[in-house]
């Protein structure tokens, strides 16, 4: 007797070794309009303001950014052409400074959230005497609210790592975007430590004086830090319909493994994503290379790959629509963790 269809809901929550199979997330289910939605936050009244796709009357918007491991290194500009001054008034006597981008296909469902912080700058280019282009720069939560703060912290020795970095969180406002790893618990101060800089710097700082850890500020599904470990993270088996076949095949070389996809799931940096090896891209050109380069050594034998670095552009009124991914093999990153 055949299997009852499981419905879209079960099958994001099922795992198969903490896997999820996009292709069958999506199956059914085409990528079809476009959908961006910008929503600014006041932080004095809590009102919202929102630059949509469905507004009847929408501005032609540009956003580019990149998520990373790195603490202090997600950020992004969104271009908005055209903004009323007024708006633009609004928005810094009103401190609309808390950003949310949402961005995918209205025929997947509820749109990801790709990016979430507070706006580090705005300024604005004039193209033409009627035509001026707004430019809204933003950054992670730490980086945008301390940017230009200083602050001093006094550690005692014997705190653990785990509670010390709660303590930073909880200044900072980061308040339930937090989601440390509890083996931080297990790493203890071993002197009094002293910082005087920015919530970055400590974040930094304290991480790298007590050990390997991923520090990733990617506020988008609340995670702000993890220890490097394998065992917890995601897994997202690729669909190859998603692929963006315009730019090639994914390529593995030295620098890793290059993908540019659909924005059809919000991927993290730290997510292992699984892709058939026999799609990969391996060649090599140059003739004079053919002896020194070996792009096959940087495959992972069972086609996983954990996500580095993630470049986004969206356009509501251009071509561009993508997630370019930089991953590097499982293979090789177990191979570092063993030999630290």
């Amino acid at each position: 007797m055949p299997d009852q269809e499981l419905t879209n809901l079960e099958l994001e929550q099922k795992t198969i070794n903490n896997s999820i199979d996009a292709s069958q997330i999506n199956k059914n289910r085409k990528c079809w309009m476009r959908s961006i939605e910008v929503t600014l936050t006041s932080k004095i009244s809590k009102r919202q303001m929102k630059f949509s796709t469905e507004d009847k009357y929408q501005f032609t918007m540009d956003i580019t950014g990149s998520k990373n491991l790195a603490l202090n290194k997600d950020k992004g500009t969104l271009s908005i052409y055209n903004l009323e001054y007024d708006k633009v008034v609004e928005i810094m006597l009103l401190q609309y400074y808390q950003i949310e981008i949402k961005a995918g296909y209205k025929s997947i469902g509820d749109l990801p959230t790709i990016f979430k912080g507070q706006i580090s700058y705005i300024s604005q280019k004039i193209h033409s005497k009627h035509d001026v282009e707004t430019y809204i720069t933003f950054a992670n939560t730490l980086v945008a609210r301390y940017s230009q703060s200083r602050i001093n912290f006094n550690l005692n020795s014997g705190i653990n790592l785990y509670s010390a970095l709660s303590y930073c969180c909880k200044l900072s406002g980061m308040g339930k975007n937090v989601n440390i790893s509890p083996q931080l618990q297990k790493q203890f101060l071993k002197n009094v430590y002293n910082q005087y800089g920015t919530f970055s710097t400590v974040f930094d700082n304290l991480t790298s004086t007590s050990g390997n850890y991923q520090i990733s500020s990617d506020e988008s599904e609340g995670n702000v830090i993890n220890c490097t470990t394998i065992a917890d993270k995601r897994k997202i088996r690729i669909d190859p319909n998603t692929i963006n076949i315009t730019k090639g095949n994914p390529t593995v070389t030295s620098a890793g493994l290059k993908i540019t996809l659909l924005p059809t799931f919000n991927f993290m940096p730290g997510d292992i994503i699984i892709i058939d090896n026999a799609m990969l891209n391996v060649s090599i050109r140059d003739a004079e290379s053919v002896t020194t380069t070996f792009n096959t050594n940087y495959m992972d034998q069972n086609g996983q790959y954990m996500i580095i670095s993630i470049d986004y552009h969206f356009q509501n009124r251009g071509s561009t629509f993508e997630f370019n991914i930089t991953a590097r093999a499982l293979d090789i990153i177990k191979k570092i963790q063993t030999t630290q």
